[in-house]
């Protein structure tokens, strides 16, 4: 049986010429990932056009988003009749934007931003509560 030739000498050839190169990929988080402007990011409620009225929770396929008390000690705005507010867990939302597209007053605010990775839990709460005013200011 003959032997065959080993491919060394062609696999040399392309780890030199790989080499000098250099790396094909972004060197992320060294460089900044170019993104699209409209990318699906965080996004969150703003409070003060937020009715309540749970439709994202409902619409949401990841069962990520939970309907929350507002906290004492902020404004809440009249049209919030049940004084509740959505809060998105991002480690389960699947960024489908399906609770921006059934909000009836277009509550939601939408970021490109995809930098979301965190040791601790991570949602909307924060944001969403800072767009209302804290009671006495």
């Amino acid at each position: 049986m003959p032997r065959k030739k080993s491919g060394k000498p062609a696999i040399l050839s392309l780890i030199l010429k790989n080499f000098a190169t250099g790396p094909a990929t972004i060197q992320y988080p060294f460089e900044p990932t170019p993104i699209e402007e409209d990318s699906r990011g965080r996004h969150y409620a703003d409070l003060t056009k937020c009715i309540g009225c749970g439709l994202c929770k409902m619409e949401c396929p990841a069962d990520a988003i939970e309907m929350v008390p507002i906290p004492e000690g902020y404004e809440v705005p009249k049209v919030n009749r049940r004084k509740i507010y959505p809060v998105v867990n991002y480690f389960r939302c699947v960024y489908c934007y399906r609770c921006v597209a059934v909000c009836p007053v277009y509550a939601y605010v939408t970021t490109s931003e995809y930098r979301l990775a965190s040791m601790k839990p991570s949602d909307s709460s924060e944001l969403s509560i800072s767009t209302l005013k804290k009671t006495g200011e």
